[in-house]
């Protein structure tokens, strides 16, 4: 009987060591579905962010960083839409791995965020990916819920993974993550301030294509249309004089205005000629990419292991809808531990059937959340893809400018930057903790259209941004 005693203490100090290292050893992921082997473990589950266990719940996935993860950063992941899964994205972005062009099978990103920092990817808000609520009215979102949910969920994950507590935290996120991620960083902050408790180590922001000024991205798409020569001078004037309702320095108070039939008009027929294409054949998605095609495959031809289309550029624009084709095997979703609604619907990356959000939520100024958090000495850097149409580089540089003018910070650095000693894009510095970089060749998905453009801005321009 003694030595059975000592066999059981041996073996449930083991069982006490596996869980006290810091990690929920429920939700390891074994491994993935045609994943291949990697020397980092990764996580992934539901936190409940209500006391009511069945009531809202997110979910998540965590990657350890390659390399000794408990001496790296941790950074939180947040994509926009709103509406898109950041878990889903970061198979086309930012994570560890990408779909391969068979759907059933990943392979490394060789430019993955997690060779400097562990990653946290969340699907938020509610409806998003894998995360529901069983009260239906959670399916209409807005900016002020999304941001609660998202900060009862931060506290929530400390507790399942305490050894991040003290840890150096980033967030990310690219498009409507412009509203997400300074939200939520002021949460955090406001937090800090009321907590007796740990704090959360904020320590910076990296936004791509951030959605700040919504109203005035919609007239900066015609700015690029001109500057790159796809529309006239002409035609650009009598959009800037029609549509002229919106200023930098009213912007709040303009949030109402509607655009006149006339400037609707013309913006209409500025897009067709910037494309040289007409009503019937214009797909919005041209946008995304003023220079590149929108994927051609769709999700029947590639469950049926077709191949539609070779890469023509050395931009795979189908990753997105690689990405949710795998996401909606079996046998990925029960290594995933998701699903947990079985959901009568397929898996989407983006905008769900039930998925609703506050329109006028998305027109909101987040220049306010942004000098809040300067103002705490908390560095953003923000960086865009020079061939987005949908939120163009040439707006968000107006609105950085309109910012460090309401705090009297001087642009300090207009430059080019290099990438590889090859010019990577123009880089504007405003003080000590504001950088604006646009990135060559890059669309509305800097990180998937310039992975390693994205890798090294968020290495050494948020990483390393004291030295």
């Amino acid at each position: 009987m003694e030595f059975h005693g000592v066999i059981f203490i041996i073996l449930f100090s083991l069982v006490l060591v596996l869980e006290s290292d810091g990690f929920p050893m429920n939700d390891l992921i074994n491994k993935l579905p045609g994943q291949p082997d990697v020397n980092f473990r990764q996580f992934a589950g539901y936190i409940d962010v209500d006391e009511n266990v069945d009531g809202r719940s997110l979910f998540y996935y965590f990657v350890e960083a390659e390399k000794d993860p408990m001496t790296q950063p941790l950074t939180v992941w947040l994509t926009g839409g709103p509406g898109c899964s950041s878990v889903g994205d970061g198979f086309a972005s930012v994570g560890p791995f990408i779909v391969t062009k068979d759907v059933h099978g990943l392979q490394k990103n060789l430019f993955s965020w997690n060779k400097v920092s562990n990653l946290l990817f969340i699907d938020s808000p509610i409806g998003s990916g894998w995360s529901y609520s069983n009260t239906s009215s959670d399916y209409d979102n807005g900016d002020d819920a999304t941001n609660t949910i998202l900060l009862t969920f931060m506290q929530k994950w400390y507790e399942k993974y305490p050894v991040f507590k003290s840890k150096t935290l980033y967030l990310a996120g690219s498009s409507y993550a412009g509203h997400f991620v300074p939200n939520l960083a002021n949460a955090l902050l406001d937090d800090n301030k009321q907590s007796k408790q740990s704090k959360f180590n904020l320590k910076g922001l990296a936004l791509g294509n951030p959605m700040l000024r919504n109203k005035l991205d919609d007239l900066a798409k015609f700015d690029l249309f001109f500057f790159r020569e796809m529309i006239n001078n002409s035609l650009y004037n009598q959009i800037k004089k029609e549509c002229n309702v919106i200023d930098e320095d009213n912007y709040f108070f303009n949030l109402k205005v509607v655009w006149s039939a006339t400037c609707k008009n013309l913006m209409e027929q500025a897009i067709l000629v910037a494309f040289k294409t007409d009503a019937n054949n214009y797909f919005p998605l041209k946008l995304f990419d003023i220079f590149r095609d929108p994927c051609a495959e769709n999700e029947q031809d590639l469950n049926l292991g077709k191949q539609v289309v070779e890469l023509i550029t050395e931009v795979d624009m189908c990753s997105p809808l690689r990405a949710q084709c795998y996401f909606n095997l079996p046998e990925v979703q029960r290594a995933f531990h998701g699903n947990r609604t079985k959901l009568s619907y397929r898996w989407k990356g983006c905008f769900t059937a039930n998925f609703k959000y506050n329109k006028a939520d998305m027109d909101l100024d987040m220049l306010p959340a942004l000098k809040k958090l300067l103002q705490q000495s908390i560095p953003i850097t923000i960086f865009s893809g020079d061939q987005d149409g949908i939120i163009p580089a040439v707006g968000t540089l107006d609105h950085l400018k309109k910012l460090a003018e309401e705090l009297n910070i001087k642009l300090t650095k207009e430059e080019t930057w290099s990438f590889r000693n090859q010019d990577g894009g123009s880089k504007y510095v405003f003080g000590d903790l504001l950088t604006f970089l646009t990135v060559k060749g890059g669309n509305h998905h800097v990180t998937a259209s310039r992975p390693s453009q994205a890798l090294d801005i968020f290495t050494n321009f948020v990483i390393n941004w004291m030295h």
